[in-house]
Parts: C-alpha cells; structure tokens; sequence
C-alpha cells in the first residue's frame, strides 16, 4: 500500500485530493495538514468526507515517513518546503512547473514514471494543451479563450462573479509560460470566470501553417490520445459532460478559414485541472494503471 499525505487538505485541491485517495483501493491516507484546523476531525470540518483523521499541524519529520506527498497549498508556498521533503511530491502548485517533471500523463508519461517530483499542470493550461498538443507541429498561432467556474479563479481572486462574467488577467496569466513552453508556437490566451461553480470550457481559434484537413487531424488527435483520459467526441462538448470526472473531452473541429480551425475541449478545473490528474501522476510513479482509482 502507498502511504500517502496531503499539505493543505482544507482546501478546495486538497479535499478533492483526499476524496480520491480514501476511495483507492492501493493508497492509505496517513496525514492531513491543515495548520488552520489543526487537532481537528476531518470529518467535522467537512461532513461529507467519511474518514477517523485529524488534521494535523506541519511537520517534515512525519511527512517523510510517507511514500508520497501531495503539495496542495496556494502558490509561492512550496518552493521551500520541496528541499525538505524526502518521498515522492506531487506539487500543485505553479512554484515548479518550468523546472521539473510536468506531470501531463498523456503527454509525459514516461518521464513522470521516472521521477521523484512532479508539478501538476495548472487547470487552464490543461485544458489548452489537450486541445492542441496532438498537431501542434502544423500550428502557426492559436487563441485560447477559456471559461472556469468560480472554485478557480472566482474564490482565488475573490471577483463578483455571481450572475456575472469577469475577463481578468489579459495578457499576463501565469498559466501562459508552461503552455508556450509545452506546445512551443505562438498564442493568446484570456481567462474568465462565470457563475458555476467549477468547469472549464476551452475555446480555440488555431491558425495553421498549411490548408486543413479537418478528418485528418481529428484522426491525428484519436490515434494520439489512444484510451487516456481525453478522449475525442463528435460534436460540441460542454462541461457538464466532465464536472465529477477525470476526463477532458474534444470536440468541434469546426473550420473557420481556409486554415484555422475551431477546437474545444472541457475538464473539471478541480478534478483533471488539479487532483484527479494528480492521483493519475501518483499512478504512473508507483507503477500503477493509470486511472486507478478513478473510476
């Protein structure tokens, strides 16, 4: 059995994470960190997690006695705690994700069953990266406009979103530098948020270096993505198809002109934006199948 523990498990990330892990039938969940809610039962915190843990306050020692850590705390937080952290990471947040293993199983898997820490790959640039990286050698330029429910950047940032539509962070979204990174061409990319409370749609305008074939590169994404945990559709997909789930879902694939196309892929920002995607990382560490405990 895997003995696993989670920094930040009050959290929004975090619950997700311990949900997850108390219905894996390879993990046991040893330690919750919590520092706000320290010496408190879980479950009185949070009625709908059945568990006998208590949150506990930070300690490194009785962190590393665990096979895996789960880092789910807010960003700038992790960097100095990774150096004292002896087992295997799964790191949530952004402090890592230009300098180590990133922890996109349809793109890295071989190099996430190598390593010892993993940054996950923040939900928005999930969801872009889906939907492009499969032809992303034919890409020229792509737009990204995305829709997130509050439970990202709503409760983050604390905008009023309710009955209301916020735009925000137009050109500098910290998200940006590991999809350029990742898909390595040329994009655009506007974050908003919108009164549910989580999904994120991902609409983008892909301009090509070549005339299209549109059943081509639909084969191109099919034949790529295999029997991961995105997965191609016919039609339009929307979030209420992914929210609950591990699975981005494609579709569209519209053409615009004679070389831009129109793709949209949806996940559940809280789930394969953030701890569904982490559990799979965990997974592929340890040698597991992928979607174990996922169902």
């Amino acid at each position: 059995m895997i003995k696993a523990g989670i920094i930040g498990g009050s959290g929004l990330v975090g619950q997700s994470i311990l949900r997850i892990l108390l219905k894996h039938k390879g993990v046991i969940v040893n330690q919750v960190v919590s520092e706000s809610h320290a010496g408190k039962k879980v479950s009185n915190v949070f009625p709908d997690i059945r568990c006998a843990l208590d949150f506990s306050p930070m300690s490194i020692d009785s962190l590393n006695q665990n096979d895996v850590v789960f880092i789910a705390i807010p960003h700038t937080k992790a960097a100095s705690l990774l150096p004292q952290l002896k087992c295997k990471v799964v790191d949530m947040t952004a402090d890592h994700r230009l300098t180590h293993t990133y922890g996109l199983p349809e793109v890295f898997k071989a190099d996430i069953a190598k390593a010892k820490i993993i940054a996950n790959p923040g939900c928005y640039a999930t969801a872009c990266i889906l939907a492009t990286y499969p032809i992303k050698k034919h890409i020229q330029y792509a737009v990204f406009d995305c829709i997130s429910g509050y439970s990202g950047g709503g409760v983050n940032h604390g905008y009023d979103y309710m009955e209301n539509i916020i735009a925000y962070k137009l050109t500098d979204h910290f998200h940006i530098k590991e999809m350029v990174k990742v898909l390595g061409f040329d994009l655009s990319f506007t974050p908003h948020v919108v009164n549910a409370f989580n999904g994120i749609m991902c609409t983008a305008h892909i301009t090509f270096d070549i005339p299209l074939d549109v059943s081509g590169l639909k084969r191109e994404y099919k034949k790529f993505y295999g029997r991961a945990n995105t997965m191609v559709v016919d039609g339009i997909p929307c979030t209420k198809e992914v929210v609950g789930t591990p699975l981005c879902k494609i579709g569209g694939f519209a053409q615009e002109k004679q070389n831009r196309l129109v793709v949209v892929s949806v996940i559940d920002n809280l789930m394969k934006g953030a701890a569904s995607q982490a559990v799979e990382n965990m997974n592929i560490m340890f040698g597991l199948d992928q979607t174990e405990g996922l169902a």
